[in-house]
């Protein structure tokens, strides 16, 4: 019996092995369209390098203390009325004092939402004085709360780190859900600008975070996004050393033939309706993480991450396609036609 266990074991690991060695579909696009074009051109391109991508700043560097302000117990006692009391008892808890970045804005701002409902009410000094004082405080240091949920969150980290898996070409990869969990975390962020407390407070900022845990869409999207711009960094250099006019005097060969269908069939039916996602992708979402990380130390990184690699990406596609224009217009065989 445990030989037998033995030998599941060690075949379920080979299993994981093999898996984790295949290409993800994605990259197999790439690569079988980059196979096809290396054969009929008698092309040397090499294996994508992909070079480490900028680093995040350490958590520590990033992190601000957040002032703890506490109400004496026999005021706290005294606002039960408006459901002040609760919170104060939730924050003293054992969860409460090891409360996450997330989840700790989260309790403030619903803090801030009771407190505001709680001024509200006619109080006797010196708590009224101290409620407002309290309030006030609250509001000048939940911007603090802000940054170190959006700059120090372990599931926010690991979604600007970036993935060593592509995007699947044809299918929405959690795109949609994961836009919607970006968009919720801005109206947050415009709520708080607002100082609309109540709105804020509806918002649950853990919610938002797992659901770009469960897709894992931009880790995903940056991966692709950096692997094509690399991709192309291989490819393009020896097909754009070789002349166009090189191939004309051959006429309509059956190179010429070949090539017409890996470039109508591979490239543009592929290739290029895959880098079409990406390009779409991207342009739908950076928008919502510039605006998200605006004045944030993170965001030269994620600009390195996101963006740079998608304005690389579509200069090397049009010196792709443009090769091809140039070899139509010099071999008029209705290879782009």
């Amino acid at each position: 019996m445990l030989l037998k266990q033995v030998l599941l074991l060690n075949l379920l690991v080979l299993a994981l092995l093999l898996s984790g060695c295949s290409d993800s579909a994605g990259v197999a696009t790439l690569r079988d369209y980059q196979q096809r074009l290396n054969r009929v051109l008698e092309l040397d391109s090499t294996k994508p390098q992909l070079p480490a991508a900028a680093a995040l700043p350490a958590k520590s560097a990033l992190q601000q203390p957040l002032p703890d302000l506490r109400i004496d117990l026999l005021d706290a006692f005294a606002t039960r009325r408006c459901g002040l009391d609760q919170l104060i008892a939730e924050r003293n808890s054992s969860l409460g004092k090891v409360f996450t970045a997330s989840k700790r804005l989260h309790y403030e701002l619903r803090f801030l939402a009771t407190l505001e409902l709680c001024l509200t009410e006619a109080w006797e000094e010196p708590l009224k004085s101290q409620l407002s004082q309290v309030y006030q405080q609250k509001q000048q240091t939940i911007g603090i709360a802000l940054s170190n949920m959006l700059q120090t969150d372990d599931t926010l980290r690991k979604t600007w780190l970036g993935s060593n898996k592509a995007l699947i070409p044809g299918s929405d990869n959690g795109f949609t859900a994961s836009l919607g969990a970006l968009q919720q975390l801005l109206e947050l962020k415009q709520a708080i600008a607002r100082e609309d407390w109540y709105s804020a407070s509806r918002i649950v900022p853990e919610a938002a975070l797992a659901s770009l845990y469960r897709s894992d869409f931009f880790p995903q999207l940056q991966f692709s996004l950096r692997y094509a711009n690399s991709w192309f960094n291989a490819v393009n250099p020896p097909l754009l050393s070789l002349a166009p006019a090189s191939l004309c005097p051959r006429g309509q060969s059956e190179q010429l033939t070949i090539l017409t269908t890996v470039f109508r069939k591979y490239f543009i039916g592929e290739v290029q309706a895959y880098l079409a996602e990406l390009n779409r992708y991207q342009q739908q979402s950076w928008p919502l993480i510039a605006e998200l990380y605006q004045d944030s130390p993170l965001l030269p990184v994620l600009q390195q991450r996101y963006q740079q690699p998608a304005t690389e990406l579509q200069q090397q596609l049009l010196q792709h396609v443009g090769w091809y224009q140039q070899l139509n217009q010099l071999c008029p065989v209705g290879l782009t036609g």
